[in-house]
């Protein structure tokens, strides 16, 4: 079992912004993607607008798809769609009409296309929509805004186990990985974050998805796949305000094969995978980088009440301890993971209550939204989890 957490000065951000730093400049428009088959579909972007994406057969999308076009800065409208003649109902092709132009009297020849499949409804109000209201902005001077999500491989979400038993609520064009990864690209985006953990993370999806999306916005994003997995994690910090000393990463399938506590702890598999990350983050934030701040987040599969929370925010279990103060940033929310079979608190943002104090957590989408569809995921949510987002502030 491979536990899935993620440690700012482990793996793989680095060191944490100074006080002082420079705000980031505001957001700007996604470029929109170069069309990688025939088949286009038109998806609400982060900014606004449409962007082109390639979708599965079957796919929800927007019925209306405005084209737009940079040129020194200033976007121009070139043209819009029209419905076909095969439109029956709300399932319809879609025509696109084209008129290149500077807006002004410049114009070249019309083209026109018309899409191969039907283009449908796209997902209307998300989970993440109310959330964003308070992640407009990036953070100021001397914060930090961290994000931490497991979001969902789609080796997981793919499977017949998956689609019939633990996720049977939702409708199957929803898993596919197509319609996931830009309502993943909008919630992102639109959280305004200066450092994002992430797990359960595609390397397809990170190489030709994230990673370009949210370099737009100023992130880097570095990536460490598992062993034997098509799954891993990714971290983004923001450029202006981080700075990379150095990456360490954990393969837990091998340093538990010399780790003497799988014998004192056998049969608590989680409790020895966080004692073995704790003590690779006191060697890099003792030994290599004496006094660093921590950060420690991620999908932990521990509750509140279980053994691994307690050695963490407590210091201490049994013969385990480490010398951090760690605190929950987000408290104990009454679920981040809400399936048709379960539903608890597994993840968490901890920090080092020395040098971090919590400036504002942004709150979790209500019971209401997060059970419109009955559970998650959902054609308005993109994972199983939910997100925690916190402003943290330097002391």
């Amino acid at each position: 079992m491979h536990q899935r957490t993620q440690r700012t000065q482990l793996r793989p951000a680095g060191t944490l912004p100074f006080p002082g730093a420079p705000s980031a400049p505001p957001l700007s428009p996604l470029p929109a993607p170069r069309p990688r088959s025939a088949q286009q579909r038109g998806y609400p972007g982060a900014e606004g607008g449409a962007r082109p994406v390639r979708a599965a057969r079957g796919s929800p999308w927007p019925r209306s798809v405005p084209l737009v076009m940079t040129r020194k800065k200033k976007k121009k409208k070139l043209g819009k769609t029209l419905p076909s003649r095969s439109s029956t109902g709300l399932r319809q092709s879609e025509r696109l009409r084209c008129t290149p132009g500077d807006g002004e009297q410049r114009y070249g020849p019309a083209l026109e296309v018309e899409s191969s499949g039907p283009v449908e409804a796209g997902p209307g109000a998300c989970t993440f929509d109310a959330r964003h209201l308070y992640t407009k902005k990036v953070c100021g001077h001397g914060s930090v805004r961290a994000v931490s999500y497991n979001i969902l491989a789609d080796a997981y979400a793919q499977t017949e186990f998956s689609r019939t038993v633990l996720y049977p609520y939702c409708a199957p064009y929803a898993l596919e990985i197509d319609y996931r990864q830009n309502l993943l690209k909008k919630e992102l985006a639109g959280y305004s974050a200066d450092l994002i953990c992430l797990q359960e993370v595609d390397k397809s999806v990170f190489v030709d998805s994230l990673a370009p999306a949210l370099d737009a916005f100023g992130l880097e994003g570095l990536f460490r796949i598992k062993e034997k997995q098509h799954e891993g994690l990714a971290t983004f910090y923001r450029r202006d305000k981080f700075s990379l000393l150095s990456q360490h990463d954990i393969a837990f399938s091998e340093a538990l094969l010399s780790e003497p506590l799988h014998k004192e702890l056998s049969g608590n598999i989680r409790l020895i995978q966080i004692a073995v990350a704790m003590s690779h983050i006191k060697h890099v934030a003792c030994d290599l980088y004496p006094r660093i701040p921590v950060i420690f987040c991620g999908d932990f599969n521990s509750t509140p009440s279980s053994g691994a929370y307690s050695f963490i925010s407590k210091r201490c279990s049994m013969t385990l301890s480490h010398p951090f103060k760690l605190l929950s940033a987000c408290g104990e929310p009454a679920y981040t993971n809400y399936v048709g079979g379960f539903h608890g608190c597994l993840d968490y943002i901890f920090i080092d209550r020395n040098a971090l104090e919590v400036e504002q957590v942004i709150p979790l989408p209500s019971h209401e939204e997060i059970t419109t569809h009955q559970a998650l995921p959902s054609v308005s949510h993109p994972s199983d989890h939910i997100a925690l987002i916190c402003d943290l502030k330097w002391k």
